[in-house]
């Protein structure tokens, strides 16, 4: 039993906006982004 953390994985962690753009079949990230981090920036 683990006493701290989390157990190992494999290291295959998809993300939500990754999904959300090959499920929409989206060319660009930025529009699967629904709350951006940086105010002010759209599209490069």
């Amino acid at each position: 039993m683990l006493k701290a953390g989390i157990p190992p994985s494999a290291g295959f962690g998809i993300g939500v906006e990754r999904l959300t753009r090959f499920i929409c079949g989206l060319e660009n990230i930025w529009d699967a982004v629904p709350f951006p981090k940086v105010a002010g920036i759209h599209s490069p």
